[in-house]
């Protein structure tokens, strides 16, 4: 199949040139497509860069670029959701595409750098919290209280900082390799 996107007015003219010689658009496309390849025999499937039609998909010249016809009205749900994690929609269907087919939790680079900025920003409050000082004023117990509460904010916060970093270094071997975990 061969297809190709028109002005309306250019499909009118090219209907009533086919129905004028008795056929359908697709019949005159195609005689046309068999007269152009007739003129220029010289070239052959694949010189181009193309695949001939019995060549696998899986071979070695095929290009990595595929169209795709969406539902109605999918193309805009696409591009707003696309525009609301700040990427182009072309960008955030190959992202869906690569996750899905390699089985992987990639995030889009601008997600990816906001949780390696709140990973710096956990470990700048952990180190905050180790440098916290005690009053001098505060008795024993409260002292005491506090401290343990403080301990346990800084586990929590490297825990979480932790975890983040994990999750970063996750997606950017899978941008790098191509593989990704089902965990990022």
């Amino acid at each position: 199949m061969i297809g190709t996107r028109v002005s309306p007015e250019t499909k009118v003219h090219f209907v009533a040139l086919a129905a004028r010689h008795h056929l359908s658009a697709s019949s005159l496309l195609a005689k046309m497509v068999d007269e152009v390849l007739k003129t220029h025999a010289d070239i052959s499937p694949g010189s181009a860069g193309q695949r001939s039609p019995n060549e696998p998909e899986n071979s070695a010249g095929l290009a990595d670029r595929l169209t795709l016809r969406l539902r109605k009205g999918d193309r805009a749900l696409a591009a707003q959701r696309a525009h609301s994690r700040g990427m182009k929609t072309g960008s955030y269907l190959a992202l869906l595409i690569h996750n899905h087919v390699r089985d992987a939790a990639v995030l889009p680079p601008n997600e990816l750098d906001q949780i390696k900025v709140t990973g710096a920003r956990l470990a700048a409050l952990g180190r905050q919290l180790r440098m916290f000082g005690m009053p001098n004023t505060l008795s024993e117990s409260v002292a005491s209280d506090l401290g343990e509460a403080i301990a346990l904010v800084r586990r929590e916060v490297e825990a979480a900082r932790e975890a983040t970093a994990a999750i970063v270094h996750r997606n950017l071997i899978s941008w790098e390799t191509g593989a990704g975990s089902r965990h990022a």
